[in-house]
């Protein structure tokens, strides 16, 4: 720990904001073992207990922002995620309508999902800050400049300039893929895009090239351009965003927004003040433009819902928090509906991307004599599988769920249902390390920087998604054997020509004089 995390003035504001929330809780948990009369005070003071414990988390990682901007993204998805909705229901909802709005069945299974949520915070949280002397010595290094921490190989710059080649060449089949989603959301609808067991076959060589367009911008931002390097590769990205909204998927577009806010804002750190890109001046436009964005991703859902799209912008912000915490219901149902699930067997649950992982990939099924699971909402595959936000639908709204609609899942609700309490810690302080990591991230080579890279837009989403499918989604085979063809290509192409020296090398961490290193 620095002197800095150590000084009175932090360690003062910590002990009062996380003693109060602590003692609330206790207060709360103490109240609701009076018994059933006294459950709404339990869980309103259990609600206070949340919100203080929430604004000492997010005011002791703004206090070290420029480190712990990665966990304050993510903890800001994780209140959107699975508390927007709580927060929404308490503070400008009627409260007779509290259960309604929450829906749960009673104050006792309310206060049980709300502890649950709290708790998997906290855990985060403690796993953030408990891991901080295993990424000791690279804070210690970014806070001293010392420029000896980074890895900077001279190949670098080739594995730029072929990155951006392959960024290019497989853009024209990432958009050809991607333009076919378009098409059948376009022709069925959103909700038709998952009921129908749709062909949506592509020649097998277009699908291939199209793997390569993610891990190749990844692999370009890895080797830290400068801002004139950026401008092509961000500008085919831009589009690929954009796009993106067009299947009615809204969470594609800002995980990958999340990404590379994250990046620019770590690597504003390495570089002279006054070539940062976020700076004290830029804090109200930045979140002048959040709010808009916001508020065109709610119009995006009010075109998707059949609606007019035609709200004022505090409508749409409440509207969105209140839509996007909808995720808070999965683990409201789950505890609903705890006696419903085999308890000898949910333990499946946590791991059912390992399940789809091994049914759908090649060698492995054929091995092991497996058919391929296609992810489509009807009764055999609901009733033949354990994928968590399929079963707790088809359980408590079994004609929602055969018309297209869903709960979704979440990482919190999946871990609890497996192995309790015990499996909300053990994942959710997994996470907190993760972030950890990301803080010192840049240091990294450039193959763990990408893969960081693709992590990230997969974690800042976990709150509303699988437990454990980011891990096949970043150590993908594909992305391996890519990231060494590219290093490989790049020891050929620097060992028969002189290119190397005549390219230019990106941004230099702590230049020295703060005049552009390129």
């Amino acid at each position: 720990m620095t002197a800095e995390q150590l000084n009175a003035r932090s360690t003062w504001r910590n002990t009062l904001l996380f003693g109060s929330g602590s003692i609330l809780l206790i207060l709360a948990n103490l109240l609701r073992l009076s018994g059933n009369s006294y459950s709404t005070g339990a869980v309103y003071l259990l609600f206070a207990a949340n919100v203080a414990l929430n604004v000492a988390i997010l005011w002791d990682l703004c206090s070290h922002i420029r480190r712990d901007f990665p966990m304050l993204v993510f903890v800001i998805s994780f209140d959107i995620l699975l508390l927007g909705r709580v927060y929404i229901a308490f503070l400008a909802k009627d409260p007779d309508y509290l259960l309604y709005n929450l829906e749960a069945n009673s104050y006792e299974n309310l206060f049980s999902a709300l502890q649950i949520v709290t708790f998997a915070l906290l855990f985060v949280y403690a796993g953030y800050k408990l891991s901080a002397p295993l990424f000791f010595h690279r804070e210690k290094a970014l806070e001293k400049h010392d420029p000896s921490v980074f890895h900077r190989s001279q190949l670098t710059p080739l594995i730029r300039q072929i990155s951006i080649i392959m960024l290019i060449i497989s853009s024209l089949a990432f958009f050809y893929v991607l333009l076919q989603s378009i098409l059948v959301v376009l022709r069925y609808g959103y909700l038709g895009s998952y009921t129908k067991d749709l062909d949506r076959s592509v020649p097998s060589v277009i699908s291939r090239l199209s793997m390569f367009f993610v891990p190749s911008f990844a692999v370009f931002l890895a080797t830290l351009p400068d801002r004139c390097q950026l401008r092509l590769p961000l500008f085919v990205y831009g589009i690929y965003m954009l796009s993106s909204l067009m299947t009615g998927r809204r969470n594609t577009f800002v995980c990958e927004a999340l990404m590379l806010l994250i990046y620019f804002f770590l690597r504003d750190r390495i570089i002279p003040k006054e070539q940062r890109i976020f700076q004290k001046k830029h804090i109200v436009p930045v979140l002048i433009v959040i709010a808009l964005m916001i508020y065109f991703l709610e119009m995006v859902a009010e075109r998707r819902a059949g609606g007019s799209g035609h709200r004022n912008l505090f409508t749409a912000l409440s509207n969105f928090l209140y839509s996007q915490g909808a995720t808070y219901r999965v683990v409201q149902q789950m505890v609903n509906y705890w006696d419903y699930f085999n308890h000898q067997t949910s333990w499946q649950f946590l791991f059912y991307p390992c399940t789809e992982f091994v049914h759908n990939n090649g060698l492995l099924s054929s091995i092991l004599g497996l058919s391929s699971l296609t992810s489509t909402q009807n009764i055999p595959y609901v009733m033949t599988n354990y994928n968590f936000g399929h079963v707790l639908t088809f359980m408590a709204d079994p004609s929602r769920y055969l018309n297209g609609g869903g709960f979704g899942t979440s990482f919190v609700a999946e871990a609890y249902v497996s192995f309790g309490m015990a499996g909300v810690a053990i994942v959710s302080g997994f996470f907190g390390v993760a972030f950890r990591f990301f803080a010192t991230m840049l240091t990294r080579s450039w193959p763990v920087l990408a893969l960081s890279l693709i992590a990230i837009k997969n974690l800042v989403y976990v709150p509303r998604n699988f437990a454990l499918s980011w891990v096949f989604n970043v150590f993908s085979i594909t992305y391996l054997l890519y990231f060494i063809l590219i290093y490989l290509a790049a020891l050929l192409v620097s060992g028969i020509g002189a290119h190397l020296r005549r390219s230019r090398g990106g941004i230099v961490p702590f230049s020295a004089g703060g005049a552009d290193p390129t």
